[in-house]
């Protein structure tokens, strides 16, 4: 009797540490381009002495696929819902790893879309504007 219950104690502990080590995973790898994206915020350029060309150009850069990002936001969150609810129900395994994939082909899609933007934004700078802002923050 009591090896059950250390054994039952183990597997709880156990089942339970998993469960806290995979909740900080995951928001540790919640966002890979946003400390990048952050580089490009309004207060950081601030400082950079952009021309008025270059101002017009990143505006121009962030409106053109504002819509875009949205929209994709909107499909990956709405590939993520179905997915869990694939998940919570009686799905087959192979209708659960469709919208499994479907969510994470909307995951791809808007990183692709948001490093595109990144380099494009990247590119309107000098060299030297470049390397004030990529050291500032660190």
């Amino acid at each position: 009797m009591k090896f059950s219950k250390s054994l039952v104690t183990i597997l709880a502990i156990t089942m339970l540490s998993g469960i806290a080590m995979a909740r900080g995973e995951r928001d540790h790898h919640k966002d890979e381009f946003a400390p990048m994206e952050r580089q490009f915020s309004p207060e950081k350029m601030k400082d950079l002495g952009l021309s008025s060309e270059q101002i017009s150009k990143l505006k121009a850069l962030r409106e053109a696929k504002r819509e875009d990002v949205k929209k994709l936001r909107e499909e990956m969150k709405q590939a993520k819902i179905a997915f869990k609810e694939a998940v919570r129900t009686n799905a087959s395994k192979d209708a659960i790893s469709q919208a499994y994939q479907a969510m994470m082909d909307k995951k791809i899609q808007l990183g692709k879309v948001r490093l595109e933007n990144l380099l494009a934004a990247r590119d309107v700078l000098t060299d030297e504007q470049r390397a004030k802002l990529f050291n500032k923050g660190q």
